[in-house]
Order: structure tokens, then sequence, then C-alpha cells
């Protein structure tokens, strides 16, 4: 691993462990209520909207079927390796939801629990924002596999769709009520920590494979030509 890459990863676990500890010990900060009075007193329709519709991709069972939606794709162009690591993408909501248990912080006042939501158990937790979560790690690996596999303006975009959508859903939950703005900032750190663990799992799995492929190559005996009489 390269050493740069691995002071960042130690930097963002060190960050995400520090906002977790203060969160669990300290409950809500002085900035999260000024953010939170700011952001929520914006009163435009279409502003609405769009918070609102970005927040619904991550809503209930929309990130499984957004998973398994790109995940067909992949498995249908034959890139099983890649199919896998999208489906593990969704580890993000098991550490989200672990973290909720363990922080157990409290939801802003404007938060309601949806009666019909299977996970209240800890979806009942603020930090951290479980929509955050998921979109830097679903959407930044798509966004990886995007710049690696594809090419020209589909590349470009669909990494600028997934760059968009990820920045956007931090406001969106602060706007909705949802989340205190250090959830999101929390997630952001977590999710990005988790996000290059996944991409160097997946090189690995890459640099393997092409290891094996190398092998039976080299074990197959070379094809002889006609012998000569």
């Amino acid at each position: 691993m390269d050493r740069k890459l691995a002071v960042i990863l130690v930097l963002l676990l060190i960050s995400g462990i520090a906002l977790s500890l203060a969160a669990w010990a300290f409950g809500v900060f002085p900035f999260d209520l000024k953010v939170a009075f700011a952001l929520r007193g914006e009163d435009n329709p279409a502003f609405a909207a769009l918070m609102t519709a970005v927040s619904f991709l991550g809503d209930g069972w929309m990130p499984v079927l957004l998973v398994f939606a790109v995940a067909a794709v992949c498995a249908y162009k034959k890139r099983w390796l890649e199919a896998a690591f999208v489906v593990a993408t969704l580890s993000s909501g098991i550490l989200a939801g672990v973290l909720k248990m363990l922080v157990g912080r409290s939801r802003p006042p404007s938060f309601s629990m949806n009666p019909s939501d299977i996970f209240q158990s800890f979806n009942q937790y603020a930090y951290p924002s479980g929509h955050v979560l998921f979109f830097v790690v679903f959407f930044g690996f798509v966004a990886y596999l995007s710049w690696k596999h594809l090419a020209g303006w589909v590349r470009w975009t669909v990494i600028s769709i997934c760059a968009i959508l990820i920045v956007l859903i931090g406001p969106s939950r602060i706007y909705l009520g949802e989340h205190w703005v250090s959830d999101v900032i929390g997630s952001y750190i977590i999710g990005t920590f988790w996000l290059i663990i996944l991409i160097l799992l997946y090189q690995a799995a890459l640099f393997r494979r092409s290891g094996r492929l190398e092998e039976r190559r080299s074990s197959k005996p070379p094809v002889s030509g006609p012998s000569e009489e």
C-alpha cells in the first residue's frame, strides 16, 4: 500500500473514532444547532423537492434495489467480481447500524419514526447517517468502477452523477430534520474510510485473479506445429 494512502486511512480512522466518541460523550454540539437552523430556514420549493428526491434514494429498500440493479448490470457484462463487490457495499448499512447502537445519539426533535420501519431498533438513533454512509460507499464504488472500466462521455457522466449525489445527500438529511450536521460529517469520514478499504480489497482480488490466470496459461503445454518428414 502506498504510504500516502496509508496515512490518509489512519487519519480517517482516527477522525472517525474521535468524532464518534465525542457524539457519544457530549451529544449535540453548538454548531449542530446553528447549521440546522440556517439550513432548515431555506424556504424554496425547488430546493425542498431536490433534497427530498435525493434523500429518497436512501429510504427503505431503495439502497438494496440500487445495489442489485448495478450488480445485475455487472453480471450481464460477465463481471462477476465487480458484481460481488457492488453487493458488498451494503456492508455500509451493517456498519451504520452497529455504530448507531454503540453511540446511541438522539435524533433531532423534528424527526419522526416511520411506523413501518423494520429497523426501528437502531434507526431511532442519529449517529451516523445511514443514508450518507451508503451514498459514499455505494456511489463512490460505482464511480470508481466507471473510472476503471468505462470510457468517454459515459464514464464522466456516471462519475459526475455519483459525485453530485454524494455531495447533496448530507445537506438533504440535515434539511429534512433527520440528522445533525455532525452525524453527516462523521458519516462522510467513516464512509470514505470504508470505501477505500473496499477498493483495496477489490484491487487485491483483481491481482489474485490475474495471477491465477497467468499460472493457468503458463501451465498449458506448448502447442507444437506439424512435424516435417
